[in-house]
């Protein structure tokens, strides 16, 4: 169905013609679908995708630790940000520990990010309470800070459901908007998660220039497609006068700058997922963890080659992801391993294990790197095609 009054009565409307479920018979409904899905397919990994972050949170929260399943949106986009901004802030000679972060957009791709963030910030040492105070979320009306009256609260007059208040930095105030924020809380890392194109402008930039602790900067225009990106890579290496690293949600190309050829990478999902989810179906891992995302980051980030770095990318070349995607999953089992979460029993079953594992270990006290990489390429699948016309030269 559709809540849409226009289509719902079009006669051209396919759909069933009644508004879309909402609350209880939502989740009802949903919750129906999904045990019906592990009841048929029980070693089956469910990926949540597009849904609305006033469903999506509380739909992750209720099923993560019961089945295997992901919010790409949610985690993928927060685990693939979170390998960005690590890669990033090696490049700039600078730890995740030093970063202080500005989050434009406070949807669930947003907030997501933010919560990898954070626990990546706690692996790192800090308590959770210093590594949120590193932040400030901005939604379309401002800032989400304190209730002082300063810019009239837009935030708090709106409304601020539980996703968004834990957000709240109390140092800044409610409704900031950009340019203020850029001024007073003086981040060096700017992420863009609002598809607001061009939001991210000359003033905003060269601010965070001015005020940032330190000298290098990252920033991070998330949104896609293109014509939705905050700012493109050539602006922010002009407006930094080349003090930024740079990192992209749609694809851009080579900036010269300089004199010196830049690489911006894009920041993409495909990095984490594909890996991902190879490894919790080839291993039945139980559910996903932030333990699993983290290491899945890491691995991302340890793929990336002594040249890749030296152009300025803060991701591997598109053109090795398959390799990536197998370190990946590599490090999401062993994980999987060191969590008691991977299905020893299914995996033995799975093809090729036992010629690869005739002798080798696969248990959290001992794993042998090698052979489970090699396991891990032998169930990956192989675009491989068979012609299904003559291939003979003269057939055409």
């Amino acid at each position: 169905g559709t809540n849409n009054t226009e289509l719902r009565e079009s006669n051209d409307y396919v759909g069933t013609p009644v508004p879309r479920l909402e609350d209880g018979p939502y989740f009802d409904m949903l919750d129906e679908f999904v045990q019906a899905i592990f009841q048929r397919w029980p070693n089956v990994v469910l990926q949540f995708e597009d849904f609305e972050t006033k469903r999506a949170n509380p739909l992750l929260e209720k099923y993560r630790y019961k089945y295997r399943v992901f919010n790409d949106d949610i985690q993928g986009t927060g685990c693939v940000t979170l390998a960005g901004v690590m890669s990033a802030a090696r490049n700039a000679g600078i730890s995740i520990t030093d970063m202080r972060f500005v989050c434009v957009g406070a949807g669930s791709a947003g907030l997501g990010v933010c919560a990898q963030l954070i626990d990546g910030m706690i692996r790192a040492g800090l308590s959770r309470e210093e590594a949120m105070s590193r932040f400030v979320v901005c939604t379309s009306k401002g800032a989400i800070g304190i209730a002082d009256g300063t810019f009239g609260d837009p935030n708090h007059a709106r409304g601020l459901n539980n996703e968004r208040k834990q957000w709240l930095n109390p140092n800044i105030s409610d409704g900031a908007d950009l340019l203020t924020v850029m001024k007073q809380f003086k981040p060096n890392c700017l992420l863009g998660l609002a598809a607001q194109g061009g939001i991210f402008t000359e003033d905003v930039i060269r601010a965070m220039v001015q005020h940032a602790p330190s000298d290098k900067l990252v920033i991070m225009p998330m949104s896609n497609p293109t014509s939705r990106a905050e700012c493109t890579p050539a602006q922010a290496y002009e407006w930094t006068n080349g003090k930024a690293v740079v990192a992209t949600g749609s694809p851009f190309g080579p900036v010269t700058f300089n004199g010196t050829t830049l690489t911006p990478s894009q920041c993409n999902n495909l990095y984490i997922f594909p890996g991902l989810g190879l490894a919790a179906s080839i291993a039945s891992i139980r559910h996903i963890t932030d333990a699993m995302l983290y290491r899945a980051a890491v691995a991302c980030v340890d793929s990336m080659t002594p040249s890749e770095i030296q152009e300025g990318r803060t991701f591997p070349a598109i053109r090795r992801i398959r390799d990536v995607s197998a370190n990946v999953a590599c490090a999401v089992i062993e994980e999987g391993l060191k969590e008691d979460l991977v299905d020893l029993n299914f995996i033995s079953t799975q093809k090729d294990f036992r010629d690869i594992f005739p002798t080798a270990t696969l248990d959290k006290s001992a794993v042998d790197h090698d052979a489970l990489h090699a396991f891990v390429l032998s169930s990956m699948w192989q675009p491989e095609y068979h012609p299904i016309v003559d291939p003979d030269p003269y057939f055409f």
